[in-house]
């Protein structure tokens, strides 16, 4: 089964109430095969008169994922798909709106710069976009509580709205069922009691639920729990005798049960076994006998060498049933196709469904069975829980894991999920049960993805991985101390050089008498006065001397590294007003002034900060 999300808006324009509308928005279209409903007579429960005749939208079904299938007063009704109802088709159909779940956004739509969403489509929204280039505020600010479903506004700022948003899927204001039966696969807690698909008691005497309470046997050659793969080929195994292995491990033998050589393949499994007199008993894999023939640990479908066999045409992938069912290598909330189910957006155990933290809190989740699929610089080989946070205001924010029931690992990565720029990673500083603890005095505004991850996989008692807190603290524009060396307030003003520091006792007239002020531009780099009374003059002081890569430039309009660009990124800078000779400050990366990033010959970006790319519409570096 699989969901689409059906315009509220447009359920009110038929003069139907909010409330009314609320309930029957999430309406569940089968993709299964022929018919696609749940009625006789393969696609609906039949009728005279020409017409599809239903009694739920489940009937009317037509298999087209560009139309909209609706069950109006006992009859099928089928509209060309314009979830949102703004009367634009998706552009995955055909059509020019680039976000079909939010009826704000569509080419044409003037740029609203304080609500997350890119509402012209122009390929950038809010503070990025030039339109919001003299608004008074830009950025959106996440609701507290997160998204309310019935309010038509985009409270938790992921650009979807409402009914919607995965958020509100399985919500009394979005539609509920009286019961999963029926529906033990889709993904969806149908019937809001908190419960999904296998996992409620209305699902127990469903076939594709009969292996969900079996657990997977690691030595038996058997399929324990019907997902296809064979003992050290099922994840579930990771760690556990006799697939753990002590690296490096010794050459394989081929006979004695044992993963020996640490590559996590057994015996007939392992390459190294391929011609041993052991595995003369492995033959060409039967693609529909539920045997593992070739001693690879995978069974039918889900062996590569079934690919092509007629029992194994591909699916469309169903979200939590521990299988690749549409042949893609990636099995269920690894599949991108999974990104939205509220399956995956509630176990956030990838980048695919981070979850946003709207503000200061306790977050709760659990990372029992959740695949490794990222690691930080100071440990995280087992399960991650995934979260993200956007910043609008500099802000000092605080992580901790303490309540966590294993070993924990958290770090924190800005730009991109999967590779961004790892900025903090710390394993066991929290103070109690091996509890990470990560503190940034300052983070600009942008957004920041953070990983909550298990230490290790232990070959003895398995995966750290299990219940887990995180509990966050965010305090927007905190006061600058006048003498710690850091930009408390983010104004990229430091200690005495920042506005407020100007009658702090040491700061008074300290630049020879002066007030103090930034060390910025070429004047100040060359005007022989410590002017941010830092103890560092000029070319001394790193405001001056600011690229980690030209450390032969000095922020003195000078060319000294005689490649045509003058400075080369080392003056710092908190505006464009700071810089010189048509430069610009790369104000959402290094704060230093450069030439637009458009103008190199090839990618600058990674030695301004690496990790960013060059925005053609802002013309510099971002995350």
């Amino acid at each position: 089964m699989r969901r689409i999300f059906v315009a509220l808006a447009a359920c009110v324009a038929l003069g139907a109430s909010a409330g009314a509308c609320g309930r029957t928005s999430l309406l569940a279209l089968s993709d299964a095969g022929a018919g696609g409903g749940v009625g006789v007579g393969g696609g609906g429960i039949g009728g005279a008169g020409g017409f599809e005749a239903c009694l739920s939208p489940a009937d009317c079904d037509d298999g087209d994922e560009c139309t909209s299938d609706d069950c109006e007063g006992g009859r099928c009704e089928h509209a060309p798909r314009d979830d949102d109802g703004d009367g634009l088709r998706p552009i995955v159909c055909g059509g020019i709106d680039c976000n079909d779940l939010n009826p704000a956004v569509f080419p044409g739509m003037p740029e609203r710069c304080t609500d997350a969403a890119d509402n012209d489509c122009n390929g950038v929204a809010d503070c990025f976009d030039p339109a919001c280039a003299t608004a008074e505020t830009c950025g959106c600010t996440p609701r507290p509580g997160g998204e309310d479903c019935q309010n038509g506004v985009d409270d938790d700022c992921d650009t979807i709205v409402d009914c919607f948003d995965a958020d509100c899927a399985g919500t009394a204001a979005c539609g509920c069922s009286a019961s999963e039966t029926g529906s033990c696969g889709d993904g969806f807690d149908d019937d809001c009691d908190g419960a999904f698909d296998c996992d409620d008691v209305d699902c127990r005497a469903d076939p594709q639920c009969a292996c969900s309470s079996r657990v997977e046997v690691c030595d038996n050659r058997a399929d324990d729990d019907c997902d296809l793969l064979v003992d050290c080929g099922d994840p579930d195994c990771r760690g556990f005798f006799p697939c753990a292995c002590e690296p490096p491990g010794s050459p394989e033998r081929c006979d004695d049960g044992l993963d020996n050589d640490c590559d996590g393949r057994v015996d007939c499994a392992d390459p190294q076994c391929i011609s041993a007199p052991s595995c003369e008993v492995c033959v060409p894999e039967v693609c529909d006998d539920g045997l593992d023939n070739n001693c690879d640990e995978r069974i039918d479908c889900a062996d590569s060498a079934c690919i092509f066999a007629p029992s194994c045409e591909p699916t469309p992938e169903q979200c939590n049933n521990r299988l690749d069912d549409d042949h893609d290598t990636l099995v269920d909330c690894r599949d991108p196709d999974c990104a939205s189910n509220p399956f995956c957006v509630l176990a956030q155990a990838n980048c695919l469904s981070p979850k946003l933290i709207p503000g200061t809190g306790t977050y709760t989740g659990d990372t029992a069975g959740h695949v490794s699929e990222t690691r930080g610089a100071c440990g995280g080989d087992a399960g991650e829980a995934v979260f993200y946070f956007v910043l609008t205001e500099p802000s000092r924010v605080h992580l901790d894991s303490r309540g966590s029931s294993f070993d924990s690992v958290l770090y924190v990565r800005t730009g991109v999920c999967n590779s961004g720029r790892e900025i903090g990673c710390d394993d066991d500083s929290g103070g109690e049960s091996w509890s990470s603890l990560l503190e940034f005095s300052i983070l600009y505004p942008g957004t920041y993805f953070v990983f909550l991850d298990g230490y290790t996989i232990d070959p003895a008692s398995g995966a750290n991985e299990g219940r887990f807190t995180l509990n966050v603290e965010i305090v927007p524009n905190p006061s600058e101390v006048c003498d710690d060396d850091i930009d408390n307030d983010g104004d990229r003003y430091v200690d005495c050089a920042d506005p407020g520091c100007a009658t702090f006792g040491p700061c008074r007239n300290c630049a020879r008498g002066a007030a103090p002020g930034p060390e910025f531009g070429t004047a100040a780099c060359t005007d022989g006065i410590d002017n941010d009374c830092d103890g560092k003059l000029d070319c001394a002081d790193e405001d001056c001397s600011a690229s980690d890569f030209y450390v032969t430039e000095c922020c003195d309009g000078l060319d000294e590294n005689g490649n045509g660009i003058p400075d080369d990124f080392n003056c710092r800078c908190a505006s464009d007003a700071d810089c010189d000779g048509g430069q610009i400050c790369y104000t959402h990366t290094s704060s230093t002034c450069g030439i637009p990033c458009s103008a190199f010959f090839g990618s600058v970006c990674p030695f301004v900060a690496s990790g960013s790319h060059c925005n053609a519409a802002t013309n510099q570096c971002e995350f």
